[in-house]
C-alpha cells in the first residue's frame, strides 16, 4: 500500500504535467514542475521555461506570494541548492515558510544537489520518491547526460507487417500514416540532435527537421548529423541548407583529408573526426562520447538498415526504441528490412529488449522498446558531464 493519498498523487502527477511543457525547450536543464497546496487544494504552480529562466519552484512561489507560508510544495526533481544561471530554490523555499517538499527523484547534478538535506536542515519536512519512475522517465535525457557524459539515443523506424521498410525498387513514402509521422514530429522537437547515414542523407535528402503540430510553435530546431566516412555527399543536399533545420555536423574517419573537411567548415558546418571500428566504420561509441562533450544530451536515430544494425547489434548505443508498423505486407528477399547487416550466427547471440508499450498510432501498431543494456532506472556511472 502507498504512503501516499489519492491527493498527494494527484498534485505530483499535475507537476509532472507542468514539466512536459518544456519538451525541447529546456536543454541542457532537466524537465521540472512544481505545485504547492494547502489545505488538500493547489494554490500555485509553475515549470521551467528553459536556460536563465526561473525554475519551476521559484515560478509557483511568486504565484502563490504570502499563500506560500505553511503550504507543501510538490516538484518532480530534488530543488537546487546551488547558484547557477539562478539562485538556489531552497533558499527561496525556506523564506517562503513552506512547510513540507514532496520530490520524486534526487538530482544527480553534483553541482545543485544537497537541496533535501539543506531543507531538512532549516526546518522543512522532506519526502522523496513520490511517483519516482514516472519522473525518472520524464528525464532520461538529462539523467544519462549528467551521470554518464553520453546522450540518451532513441532509435524511430517504421515498416510493414513483414518487417520491411520500403518496397522492393526503395519506394518508402509513405509506408506509416500521418499520426505516426506526426508523432515522430514530437520526438525531433524535443531531442538535441537528429542523426542519419549517409545512405539515408543520399538516397531521401532529408530537412531532418522537426515540424509544428497543432498548436506547438519551434523555438528552435534540433541538430543534424550525418554519417560520411569519406567526406563524399554532395553540399548541395537539404542538410547543408540552413534554411531547413537546426546547424549540421558532419561526422567523418580521422583519415579524411583535412581539405575536405575545411571545405564544409568553410560553409559553416561542424565536421567531427571520429575513430574507425576494425572494420572501417564510424565508431559509434567514440560519436556518442564526442555528442556528449557539446552538450547533446538527446539523440534520434533515423536508420537505414545498415546503421540500425550498427546502432543495436555492432555497436549498441541505443536506449529507446519506437517501431511503427503499418497493416500492410511488402515481401521478397531483398528487399530491405528493419535491421539489415550480417545477421548473427546463433539465437545464443541475440540481443534483447523488454517491450515496455504497445499502442497504436493511427491505423499503425507502435512498439515502445528497451534494448538490453539501454538506460534503466537507478542507473549511474561517474560523472562526465556537469
Amino acid at each position: 500500500m502507498t504512503r501516499w493519498t489519492p491527493k498527494q498523487l494527484g498534485f505530483m502527477k499535475d507537476a509532472i504535467r507542468l514539466a512536459r511543457r518544456g519538451w525541447g525547450l529546456v536543454s541542457p536543464n532537466p524537465l521540472v514542475g512544481a505545485v504547492l497546496a494547502k489545505n488538500n487544494r493547489p494554490i500555485a504552480s509553475g515549470w521551467h521555461r528553459g536556460p536563465g529562466q526561473p525554475h519551476a519552484e521559484i515560478m509557483a512561489l511568486t504565484e502563490a506570494g504570502k499563500k506560500a507560508q505553511g503550504a507543501e510544495l510538490y516538484v518532480n526533481l530534488e530543488p537546487c541548492a546551488h547558484t547557477g544561471r539562478t539562485g538556489p530554490c531552497v533558499e527561496a523555499i525556506v523564506e517562503a515558510g513552506v512547510k513540507k517538499v514532496f520530490y520524486s527523484i534526487d538530482d544527480p547534478n553534483e553541482a545543485a544537489r544537497g537541496g533535501a538535506a539543506y531543507l531538512e536542515s532549516h526546518g522543512v519536512e522532506v519526502d522523496r520518491g513520490l511517483m519516482a519512475y514516472e519522473a525518472w522517465e520524464l528525464n532520461q535525457f538529462f539523467l544519462k547526460w549528467t551521470t554518464a557524459g553520453l546522450p540518451f539515443v532513441i532509435l524511430k523506424t517504421a515498416a510493414s507487417l513483414d518487417g520491411k521498410i520500403s518496397s522492393r525498387l526503395g519506394d518508402s513514402r509513405w509506408i506509416t500514416d500521418k499520426p505516426a509521422r506526426n508523432f515522430g514530429h514530437v520526438i525531433r522537437a524535443g531531442v538535441d540532435a537528429i542523426l542519419i547515414g549517409r545512405t539515408t542523407a543520399f538516397k531521401d535528402d532529408p530537412e531532418l527537421s522537426a515540424r509544428p503540430w497543432g498548436k506547438r510553435k519551434m523555438h528552435r530546431q534540433p541538430w543534424r548529423v550525418v554519417l560520411d566516412p569519406h567526406l563524399k555527399l554532395p553540399l548541395t543536399l537539404k542538410i547543408f541548407n540552413p534554411d531547413y533545420g537546426g546547424p549540421t555536423a558532419v561526422a567523418c574517419l580521422e583519415e579524411t583529408d583535412p581539405a575536405d573537411q575545411a571545405k564544409i567548415r568553410a560553409l559553416g558546418h561542424e565536421v567531427w573526426p571520429i575513430a574507425k571500428t576494425p572494420s572501417g566504420l564510424i565508431s559509434l561509441y567514440d560519436l556518442m562520447a564526442k555528442l556528449g562533450q557539446v552538450q547533446i544530451q538527446s539523440v534520434l536515430l533515423e536508420p537505414g538498415a545498415t546503421l540500425a544494425y550498427s546502432a543495436l547489434v555492432e555497436q549498441p548505443v541505443v536506449d529507446l526504441v519506437h517501431i511503427f508498423l503499418a497493416p500492410i505486407f511488402l515481401g521478397g528477399h531483398d528487399t530491405p528490412s528493419m535491421v539489415g547487416g550480417s545477421g548473427l550466427e546463433s539465437l545464443s547471440q541475440a540481443k534483447g529488449a523488454e517491450i515496455l508499450k504497445i499502442g497504436r498510432k493511427g491505423p499503425d501498431i507502435h512498439l515502445m522498446v528497451r534494448p538490453a543494456g539501454g538506460f534503466s532506472p537507478g542507473e549511474s556511472s561517474p560523472s562526465g558531464a556537469n
